[in-house]
């Protein structure tokens, strides 16, 4: 085996135990309460030593953070993805009422109700890096604001707030919405209310067509 394949074999090997501690820890988390878990535990399940995760990680929160910055990284590539599936000449309301109804399907089937819970128990503490999820350069806000500019450049949207100060106001909505969903759950119905709310916000800015 060449150096070069051997140093290779020892990075796939390295992100593999990286991903089963991951694997491991979210596993946890959806059991146990985020004080209950420990690094004992997480090692246990992820059928590690000990030693094995501070090679990857300082602390469990150091997991933590950095668990949460790469699912949010490919979440976020997801919803692009479904973004630009959408054929040129969708109306704009309709690409963020799809936006907002894959977001909701997201939080309910993937994420999860228990995790979820769980994050918003995390954003209220300060000892865990949680920009990547609350961040303003986040992937999602870019999103929000390269769609309401388009709008606005096809005279579909008009409004006094600037770009951004709109995309922000649609990320904080849906944050709102999903966190209602968390101390409400089961009896609020996430994507019917989303789709509810937003429509209403949209409303609020679509240029009224005169048809005389």
């Amino acid at each position: 085996m060449s150096k070069r394949e051997e140093t290779y074999r020892k990075i796939k090997k390295g992100e593999k135990t990286k991903q089963k501690l991951f694997d491991s820890a979210a596993n946890l988390f959806k059991r146990y309460d985020f004080s209950e878990v420990t690094i004992e535990k997480i090692v246990e399940e992820a059928g590690v030593a000990k030693g094995t995760f501070y090679i990857y990680f300082e602390s469990k929160d150091a997991l933590i953070a950095a668990f949460l910055s790469n699912y949010v990284s490919k979440v976020d590539t997801d919803y692009r993805a479904f973004l630009e599936s959408f054929p040129p000449d969708t109306d704009t309301s309709d690409l963020l009422l799809g936006l907002i109804d894959k977001i909701t399907t997201t939080l309910i089937d993937t994420i999860g109700y228990t995790s979820m819970r769980t994050v918003y128990k995390l954003l209220l503490t300060d000892y865990i890096d949680m920009s990547s999820i609350i961040g303003f350069n986040r992937e999602l806000y870019q999103m929000f604001t390269d769609v309401l500019e388009y709008g606005i450049n096809r005279g579909e949207f008009k409004s006094s707030l600037s770009v951004n100060e709109l995309a922000r106001h649609f990320v904080v909505a849906i944050r709102g919405l999903s966190y209602e969903w968390c101390i409400r759950y089961p009896d609020f119905d996430l994507k019917t209310q989303a789709h509810s709310h937003f429509k209403v916000m949209l409303d609020g800015i679509k240029v009224k067509q005169n048809n005389n």
